[in-house]
Order: structure tokens, then C-alpha cells, then sequence
């Protein structure tokens, strides 16, 4: 008889902290699944996401310059509002010696940022050297406009003075 009441004393201690503490133990619960599945969401983003190679460009092969071109298409596509990225991109095509697909990377830059001095940089460099020498003054002096930087905008200067001088 002791037995029992002891077992009943334990049963029903038992059974009260059990459900006194269930409704705590599900949020819990609830938080650690919620953590759990924001760390594989996490995850699966970071694999999604095209690993940007980390050596410069200036270094690069020709091999290497194909490939990071291509990992930045690759971003851009999960990230079209990125200027930066188009902006790499542009420099890498330029290194690659693709003009065209350099200034549609840049002429994109300047649609998404049209202060983006560096990309109106480099569309001037680009335009000169295919000689749309209205579209070269246009990018130059929007160059000077937008740039901060005393470099950029003494190049531009002098860039945008001798396609006027001529």
C-alpha cells in the first residue's frame, strides 16, 4: 500500500510538472526549431550565392578574368540592384579586352547610380577609344559632376578638354 501511494505521489507530481512546464516546453521547442531552420536557410544562401574569386583582376589570367565574369553574371542575376557588382564586372571585361560587354556592364552601373563617377570613368575611357566622341564628352563630364575624388576629376578634365578642342 505504501508503494502505491508513493507511485500516485510521483505519478501525479510528475504529470503536474509535466504540464504545468509543456506549454514553456513547446515555445522552446519552437524557438530552436525556428533557430534551426534560419542557420539552413542561411546555409543555403551562402551556397547559392557565386563565390567572387578574391585575387585582383590586374592579377589574373585569362582563364581566371572568364571566370569571375561569369561568377558575377551569376550575382548579378541574384542581385540586380548591385552597382558594385556590375561595376567589377566591367573592369573584368575590360581586362579581358571586351569592350562592348565593358560598357554594357558600366552603362548599366550608371542607370542603377548615375553618380557612380568611376563607371562614367570608364565609359569615357571606352567611348574615346571607340571614338563616340559625343557619348566620351557626355561620360566625362558626368564624371566631373559626380566624382569626389581630385584623380578622377582632373583626368576627366583634361580628357574632356581635348576631345573639345578638336
Amino acid at each position: 500500500m505504501a508503494i502505491k501511494v508513493c507511485y500516485q505521489i510521483y505519478f501525479f507530481t510528475s504529470f503536474r510538472l509535466f504540464y504545468g512546464h509543456l506549454f514553456y516546453m513547446l515555445i522552446g521547442m519552437k524557438h530552436i526549431l525556428t533557430a534551426f531552420l534560419i542557420g539552413l536557410a542561411a546555409t543555403a544562401a551562402a551556397q547559392s550565392f557565386p563565390a567572387l574569386p578574391e585575387k585582383d583582376i590586374r592579377l589574373q589570367t585569362a582563364e581566371e578574368l572568364a571566370a569571375t565574369a561569369a561568377a558575377l553574371e551569376a550575382a548579378i542575376e541574384l542581385k540586380p540592384a548591385e552597382v558594385d557588382l556590375r561595376v567589377k564586372l566591367g573592369f573584368t571585361y575590360t581586362r579581358l579586352g571586351k569592350a562592348d560587354e565593358a560598357q554594357r556592364a558600366f552603362e548599366s552601373a550608371v542607370s542603377l547610380d548615375p553618380k557612380k563617377a568611376i563607371a562614367h570613368y570608364m565609359l569615357g575611357l571606352i567611348y574615346e577609344k571607340k571614338g563616340l566622341k559625343e557619348k566620351a564628352v557626355a561620360a566625362w563630364k558626368a564624371c566631373l559632376e559626380s566624382s569626389p575624388e581630385p584623380r578622377l576629376r582632373e583626368t576627366a578634365l583634361k580628357h574632356l578638354n581635348n576631345l573639345t578642342a578638336h
